[in-house]
This record gives C-alpha cells, structure tokens and sequence, in this order.
C-alpha cells in the first residue's frame, strides 16, 4: 500500500470463541499485516453481543462485548482514529446473529453511522450473512424485513462491500449506487492452509464429518448412503469434529466406526484433514463458498462429497462432479468408478482453492479496497 493505515477493524467475537467469524477475523488480519508490508495498523474492536473470555490475538483489542450501545461504538472509534497520525478505516465484519440476538443489530447501524458514511471515516464491510428465511411459522420469517432493513442501511452506508455469496452480492448491489464496488470472494479455511497435500494414495482410509448441529440432521437423512460408500471403499472409520452427534444418530450407523474428536485446535484439525480421503459436508449448494468447512476439506486436497440441505440452484464456480461429488452423484458411481476418478476431484477443490479463496487472496481482494476507498 501507498500508505499507512489505521485499521479499525470491528467483529462480534475473537478466538478463543469457536466461530468462522471469529477465526476469520484472526486470520485476516495477519494477512493483511503481511501483504501491505506492515502498512495495516490494525486495532481490532470485539462488539459482539455477549460478554466474552479474554481474546487470544497478537493485536490490541477495544473489547466492546455485550455492551451493544451506538455511542460507545461511536466514540470507540472516534477516539481509536484520532490517537492514530494515519489515516483510519474501519473494517466490518458483519453477521447480524453475532451483534444482535434476534440478527437485526440497529444499534450497530446507528453507531456507524455516526461516523461513517458521507465523507467521514471509511467503511468496508464483509457480510458473512444478510437476513434469514424461514417458514411462516418459524421467528426467522417475522425478523426478515427488520434483518433486511439493517443488512440494506450497512450497505448504503459502506464504501466498498465483500461477501461470500454470488447471490448475496447481487442483492447488495440492488441497495447501493452502482459505482460502489461489490466484491464476491468465497470464504478461506480455518482449519489450516498447508503448502502441499499428500496424494489420494498416501491416505488412510477414513473419512470426516466436521460441523456443528447439523450434522444429526445429515446422519439421520443420507446414513444409509454414507455407510454404503464407507462399506463400498473400505473406509475404516468416520473422524467426526466438532459437535457431537446424539448416541441414537451413531447407532444408526451399526458397525462402523465414528470416532468423535470434539472441538480441536486448528492444527490438529489440519492433522486429520491431511490424513483422511473424504470429507462429508451437509450444505446448500449456492451457500458451498461461504462453507469455512467445504473451504478447508479442498485446502487439504480431500475428496469431498456434499449431501445437499435442499435443491437451491447453484451459481458458483465450484462444479459438481469436478471439484467435489454431490453424495447422489457419488452413489450413482459405485459401481462405475471409471467414469469419475475419485481420487481427481481432491486434486481439482485444491486447485480452485488455491486460486479462488487462499486467504492471500482475500487479503489482496480487501487491500485493492483500501486503496480505492481512501483515495
């Protein structure tokens, strides 16, 4: 970068809490240190809307949690750019969950906008998440417009805006002037970039499942498709990480193996991720480059395979059938494994990772930001 710059960089949580924001948030910013040659000054603001433990960063934090007031932000980075002789910018990251417990932080909104906005202190905002859907009988249907209304006025208020979603970018671009700069760029992993994978051949045979309360609801569904291609490839287990699955969903897989880890460091998830051939996801397939952990099974060169939460049309660069199998697509091949080779489609997630969604990229994609935004 020309020069030097106060990053004022506001997220709801920081490790130690367990979180793609949070891990995100951790990761970027040294990335972002690194590539501008230490030209980022960061000074990072935990807002979210729980007290917290202690965050664990190499960076000075403003801890703002559970506080949830538009002055206290105000005046936090007010005086956090004015103790600076760089010019500031202020960075968001934006999950309305993270801010607000029913997802439509106004108080977020009204505390930028104090100091960000027409002329003032520039804003770049990543938005992770927008607004939730849901049935009429569900919470999220009756939030919606008010998540929207926030999610709209971060937009209008920001100068340069990042998400992960093409569809999400296209519904920002809808609520803000078109030559303000939207940017899609899919989610790094948090698990880990190693420099190089071992072959499909040097694995052992098992698989991963790593995920939070959704993966009941995804061994419930597909377990007698996941056994049959466990059985069918003489896996001798499953690595399951993260939370962990009810005893009556286990015991809906018999005999094999699942071997449950818990919640695990990040080098120890690489660790398994290295070792293993498949990794199993439960997703929708337009929300597979904001997955951090369909971003971390390609950085590790795994075969993936993706059962999908529903039938979403898709509009995304990662390919079934290239870059990962839908578990449909990997039953219909058993018996054919000819057609696709397996061992392949590692080999192509590593490759688009490598060239969409490395967290070296990212951070090139937010510096060009900041060079556009401070002008």
């Amino acid at each position: 970068m020309d020069q030097s710059v106060r990053l004022i960089h506001i997220t709801p949580e920081l490790p130690p809490t367990i979180g793609g924001v949070a891990d995100y948030t951790a990761i970027l910013t040294r990335r972002l240190v690194e590539v501008s040659d230490g030209a980022v000054e960061p000074m990072l603001v935990r807002a979210g809307r729980q007290k917290a433990k202690e965050p664990e960063t190499e960076f000075p934090v403003k801890d703002l949690a559970g506080v949830c007031s538009a002055d206290a932000l105000a005046h936090s980075i007010t005086t956090l750019a004015d103790q600076s002789e760089e010019k500031a910018a202020v960075l968001l990251q934006y999950s309305g969950y993270g801010y607000a417990k029913r997802g439509a932080p106004l108080w977020l909104l009204r505390g930028l906008s104090k100091v960000c906005g027409d002329g003032k202190i520039p804003l770049l905002t990543m938005f992770h998440e927008l607004y939730a859907t849901g049935k009429p009988s569900s919470s999220a249907f009756w939030l919606s417009p008010l998540q929207r209304y926030v999610a709209a006025g971060l937009a209008k208020l920001s100068d340069a805006i990042v998400t992960n979603r093409e569809q999400s970018a296209e519904w920002l671009r809808k609520h803000v002037s078109g030559h303000k700069p939207v940017r899609m760029q899919p989610v790094f992993a948090n698990g880990g970039e190693p420099e190089t994978v071992p072959a499909f051949e040097e694995r052992e045979p098992y698989a991963v499942v790593w995920g939070g309360q959704e993966k009941n609801e995804f061994y419930e569904k597909y377990h007698m498709k996941i056994s049959q291609i466990i059985s069918t490839k003489n896996l001798n287990r499953i690595v399951d990480i993260g939370v962990q699955p009810s005893t009556r969903t286990i015991k809906l897989f018999g005999n094999i193996q699942i071997s449950h880890q818990g919640f695990l460091k990040s080098e120890d998830i690489s660790k398994h991720l290295l070792s293993a051939k498949y990794g199993f996801l439960y997703r929708n397939p337009q929300a597979l480059t904001k997955s951090g952990v369909m971003a971390a099974y390609f950085a590790h060169g795994l075969s993936t395979l993706a059962a999908y939460r529903d039938r979403t049309t898709s509009k995304i660069s990662i390919q079934d059938g290239k870059h990962y199998l839908s578990l449909e697509k990997a039953i219909n091949n058993l018996s054919t494994c000819n057609n696709i080779s397996w061992k392949k489609i590692g080999g192509a997630g590593n490759t688009w990772y490598k060239n969409n969604a490395y967290s070296l990229l990212a951070a090139y994609t937010f510096i060009d930001l900041f060079k556009i935004i401070n002008n």
